[in-house]
């Protein structure tokens, strides 16, 4: 079924796409609205200025993203057209690192491009409908990106980018265990932040990169390098907090200054037992 409506997507211009992005968008968000009151008030307390007409904008974004990843994944597409980025910030991001990710801008597509660069190893959890998982994995191997679960990630991340890989471990979802995290001022709020990609970075010796991805008015996505944190040689536990602490305030201020641009609807602030 998915397969289907992303063939059909795919045969729509990528310019039309922001009409039935912005459409699925209002239909979320201002219909079902589907934790509007938890958008709203989590912009309200980061002091977000006319914070439901940005939740407006959020979803219409998160409509639009959803849309183009199902153009990207209905055929094998040169993202290079629609991902703009510096060379140098390229470089960053292309092997050897561990990139701090968020949910910011369209981070499938931004993914997906820097995996056609060099090869990506992607930790996050597998979606519980196994048919769709199946199908999302699959159309992102095609770029270059790989998937991993949590369980057994550090040997395998670690690896990986000693063989000149990149490793992208999100670092604004909650962390499983709460000794696995630490709590960090974000957008008005405390939120437990994981170390697991500080941690990585330090045992593997290689920087922690802080990306970020944006919309811009033609649609494309602006792929940024928010931070480039590089551990010393013999990095301590202290050093995996205050890069963790570091990485999280810069992403901070990105959300801050693009506000429609990171995925509110998170229950990022949820507390840990």
């Amino acid at each position: 079924m998915i397969a289907t409506i992303a063939r059909a997507t795919a045969a729509v211009p990528y310019g039309d796409l922001g009409v039935f992005g912005d459409a699925l968008g209002t239909f979320v968000g201002s219909l079902l609205r589907i934790r509007r009151a938890h958008v709203a008030s989590s912009m309200a307390r980061a002091g977000v200025v006319n914070a439901e007409e940005t939740a407006r904008g959020m979803y219409a974004s998160l409509g639009r993203s959803f849309v183009e990843v199902l153009w990207m994944t209905g055929g094998h597409r040169d993202l290079s057209q629609l991902v703009r980025i510096d060379p140098r910030a390229l470089a960053e991001l292309r092997g050897g690192a561990v990139l701090a990710a968020s949910h910011t801008g369209n981070w499938e597509i931004a993914s997906c491009f820097v995996a056609t660069r060099a090869p990506m190893l992607v930790v996050t959890k597998h979606l519980s409908a196994g048919w769709i998982d199946r199908y999302w994995q699959s159309s992102r191997a095609r770029y270059g990106v790989t998937i991993t679960a949590a369980v057994g990630a550090y040997d395998r991340a670690r690896a990986h980018v000693r063989e000149g890989g990149s490793v992208a471990m999100m670092i604004d979802q909650v962390p499983n265990k709460k000794a696995h995290g630490l709590e960090v001022e974000f957008l008005g709020a405390p939120a437990w932040v994981d170390r697991a990609p500080a941690t990585v970075a330090a045992r593997a010796n290689v920087p922690l990169v802080v990306p970020a991805a944006r919309r811009l008015e033609d649609g494309t996505q602006e792929v940024m390098v928010l931070d480039v944190i590089s551990p010393p040689k013999r990095a301590s536990r202290d050093w995996i907090d205050e890069a963790t602490i570091r990485a999280t305030r810069v992403l901070d201020r990105f959300v801050r200054e693009n506000p429609t641009e990171w995925l509110w609807m998170h229950r990022r602030w949820k507390s840990l037992s």
